[in-house]
């Protein structure tokens, strides 16, 4: 990976925005977000959340790098469960799901 796309990457684990990134580093929102592409490309990620981790995974990104760590959620780490609503349980009928809720 290349040390502006990890970079960015980087800028992007700490919760950084696009617009944020690109004036931070004085390029393009545009170029960030090839950038972003790039890395995701590179780790076969399917989003930023999801490449963040896979960095963190292979180390190319320490915890100790992000001065706020967020928790990626599960869709970061398997990059199949959608982060805003949490795992989805198949199969089961929406009264077994209530009932497992409460």
């Amino acid at each position: 990976m290349q040390p502006k796309t990890r970079e960015v990457l980087l800028l992007k684990a700490n919760g950084r925005l696009s617009k944020q990134i690109s004036s931070d580093l004085g390029i393009h929102c545009r170029t960030v977000q090839w950038h972003i592409k790039i890395a995701c490309d590179e780790l076969n990620a399917k989003n930023a959340i999801h490449a963040v981790a896979i960095a963190m995974r292979n180390k190319l990104i320490f915890a100790s790098e992000i001065g706020c760590v967020i928790l990626l959620c599960w869709s970061g780490l398997f990059g199949d469960v959608d982060a805003r609503r949490g795992p989805v349980v198949r199969n089961m009928s929406r009264t077994a799901r209530r009932e497992t809720i409460v």
